[in-house]
């Protein structure tokens, strides 16, 4: 029972987290303060009190709807809360609450808002990029892991730079800088690892779209969901 208990309350917390990572989500690609105003109905401005802001409850008690002007809210604060939680609880069944593990956590969440901001806007913030690779730097430091470090950003600068070169409108500098944060967290064979499921999926979802007219070949693409999806494929195998 007291286990059960414990991944409940993990689950609570890690939906939590998600409440946060939403806040980044909407105000990082508009380069607002993510500590000040409070949060506000995006539709109506109304600030929002904190029985609106309980993770998940909130949402599906209003119905995906504002308390005060009705208008839809969006469903990806659901998802994004959801996701939080379930990678939380995967990553304690997973590994236990041991602090060797953290640096997969850390990096998950910053996987989590990346994808959903390139989703929404074909952009992968610096405000993101910059200290995600400063803290797997120290990371990997602290564990005397730096040849690994630099193996892996070798790889992986060099990969996604022979792409850029080859299909300069099927990726982005930010997708460039994104793949150099998971090399220097990965290491060189993880992170081949990594890209090849990502690389994988892209094929898998993104050519049937183009077979179907869906996609034009030229379109741009946000690829950071595909490598946050490949990244958390390789953290929970052996």
């Amino acid at each position: 029972m007291l286990e059960y208990s414990l991944f409940l309350f993990i689950f609570i917390v890690a939906a939590c987290i998600g409440s946060f990572l939403n806040v980044l989500i909407y105000r990082l690609p508009l380069q607002q303060s993510i500590i000040w105003p409070p949060s506000s109905c995006p539709a109506c401005r109304h600030r929002l009190a904190g029985y609106d802001l309980i993770p998940i409850i909130s949402y599906l008690w209003l119905k995906g709807k504002c308390r005060y002007c009705q208008q839809p809210i969006h469903f990806s604060y659901l998802v994004i809360e959801l996701l939080t939680g379930l990678f939380t609880l995967a990553w304690a069944f997973r590994f236990g609450l041991v602090p060797a593990a953290i640096w997969r956590l850390i990096l998950g969440y910053g996987l989590i808002v990346i994808a959903a901001i390139d989703l929404k806007t074909y952009l992968i913030p610096n405000r993101l990029t910059y200290p995600l690779f400063l803290g797997g730097l120290i990371y990997r430091l602290s564990q005397g892991e730096i040849i690994s470090a630099l193996l892996g950003v070798g790889i992986a600068g060099s990969v996604m730079l022979l792409i850029y070169l080859l299909y300069p409108q099927g990726i982005g500098i930010g997708d460039l800088k994104l793949l150099l944060v998971l090399g220097i967290f990965l290491g060189g064979h993880d992170v081949m690892r990594a890209l090849f499921f990502s690389s994988l999926t892209g094929i898998l979802i993104l050519y049937p779209l183009v077979w179907r007219g869906l996609l034009q070949r030229h379109q741009p693409i946000p690829f950071a969901p595909f490598l946050a999806f490949g990244t958390f494929v390789v953290l929970f195998l052996p």
